[in-house]
């Protein structure tokens, strides 16, 4: 990935990689994860979701407490890997999740393999732009997502050029998986 600027990473796992621009961790960055696991209110992992880009926006879009965009394509990295993008944010409906939640709403929806309890949601107003890509690497098919999580709507937005250009310059050893 070429950084413009200076970054900081909190997180450097086989599962999660994430970024945010020097000093603004609490307010946005960018997580790559690998194999999520869509997880219910109940923070146990949902039945019947397979792991494909397609089949967890079909889910997320089941979810009354979250909103979600209709899919658009794009494009990961230097090898240009198809992607799907959805903008997810708190319902105006949503019945709080979190039993710890400091606002109106939380609500949880990803976890990852082997990560114990450690799930991933929302705290309204945060939103999150999620690309997700199956990819193909090891032998085996996998999904491929990165996330870009701004405090609210305007934070996104005015975060987007520095992610967008992260997003655009990152390279892997992975291909497309087939159709």
């Amino acid at each position: 990935m070429t950084f413009t600027g200076r970054w900081e990473s909190h997180e450097d796992q086989p599962v999660e990689f994430s970024v945010a621009p020097d000093g603004n961790w609490d307010l946005h960055r960018v997580l790559f994860w690998s194999d999520l696991i869509p997880v219910g209110k109940n923070r146990k992992p949902a039945a019947g979701v397979s792991s494909t880009a397609s089949e967890l926006v079909a889910w997320l879009r089941t979810r009354p407490n979250v909103r979600v965009s209709t899919p658009r394509s794009a494009t990961i990295g230097t090898d240009s890997l198809p992607a799907e993008v959805v903008d997810i944010t708190i319902s105006s409906k949503a019945v709080n999740e979190a039993s710890d939640c400091p606002v109106r709403a939380c609500v949880d929806f990803l976890t990852w393999p082997n990560a114990g309890d450690n799930v991933y949601g929302l705290a309204e107003p945060a939103v999150l732009r999620l690309y997700l890509s199956d990819v193909r690497y090891g032998g085996k098919t996998h999904l491929f997502a990165i996330g870009i999580e701004g405090r609210d709507q305007a934070d996104l937005k005015a975060f987007l050029p520095d992610a967008e250009h992260l997003i655009a310059s990152a390279g892997a050893p992975v291909s497309p998986a087939p159709s």
